[in-house]
């Protein structure tokens, strides 16, 4: 599979909320409750979300081939709250990385942390936080490439479903020349 990987840019909210909602469909499929997805997947909620994000200038990357957009990784400064847990002590803090599921296994969100690795790395971070649902299969591509496992956090009041921190203590790890 040829793809490439880039900066985003505010031109790419559209397509950008397009994956976001279609990998969330079929990422949260039978992990959280479907009126929950339904909700977070309207694209009134979505789209305005990514315009003010990208409008910030966050660190975002996104991953494409002939065929378009296919994934999309988002990161920030660290929050005082992530998601509304308790604070995490790191640099930076990974927002967001989803890909459409027939594009995932080929190489592609290993790059799209990388690219924000380097980013984050020349904007003076060195770590990097992320949550994601404990019952959640992804956790297994953090953990090779490194994340190390900081918490469990409490049940999430909205879906009743666990989540946990993880944490790449050393940014460069993810950076491959």
């Amino acid at each position: 599979m040829t793809w490439a990987i880039r900066a985003a840019s505010p031109a790419d909210a559209e397509a950008i909320a397009r994956v976001h909602i279609a990998a969330w469909k079929t990422t949260y499929a039978g992990l959280v409750p479907e009126r929950f997805i339904a909700r977070r997947t309207a694209w009134d909620v979505r789209y305005p979300m990514w315009v003010e994000r990208l409008a910030a200038g966050p660190t975002a990357y996104v991953a494409e081939d002939a065929g378009g957009m296919f994934g999309f990784a988002s990161a920030c400064p660290m929050p005082d709250r992530p998601h509304d847990h308790e604070p995490l002590l790191y640099d930076a803090y990974l927002q967001a990385i989803y890909l459409l599921a027939a594009r995932q296994r080929h190489g592609a969100g290993r790059a799209l942390l990388g690219a924000i690795a380097r980013d984050l790395i020349a904007r003076g971070s060195r770590s990097m936080a992320l949550h994601v649902l404990a019952t959640n299969p992804s956790r297994g591509f953090y953990e090779r490439l490194g994340a190390v496992h900081v918490r469990d956090e409490p049940l999430d009041p909205e879906t009743q479903t666990p989540t946990c921190a993880y944490t790449f203590t050393d940014l460069a790890t993810l950076v491959s020349d």
